[in-house]
């Protein structure tokens, strides 16, 4: 199981990527690193790793395209935010 530290790294190599293809500066390395980091830390059913995969399918069209690209990287870049986002606990000692 992946560490938080773990999780924290690939986000970080997750952003990298989308804050590039932001500015229609990534390619295919960049992208390679961040779906090994991603899919060894989180779960396939993460939206982080949903997102992802979806970018790495959308790439040889958008990479080819800036504006398709600079989309795919603002949408890959919320799915980074969003899990960062806490998890909902259902623990009623510190939820009431």
């Amino acid at each position: 199981m992946a560490t938080d530290r773990n999780r924290i790294s690939a986000q970080m190599i997750a952003l990298e990527l989308a804050m590039k293809a932001a500015q229609g500066e990534t390619d295919q390395a960049m992208l390679s690193a961040a779906l090994c980091a991603v899919h060894g830390s989180f779960p396939e059913s993460d939206p982080l790793t949903i997102e992802l995969d979806d970018f790495a399918g959308r790439f040889p069209r958008s990479r080819r395209d800036p504006e398709l690209l600079r989309d795919a990287g603002c949408q890959l870049w919320g799915a980074i935010r969003r899990s960062s986002w806490p998890s909902y606990s259902r623990r009623a000692d510190i939820e009431g």
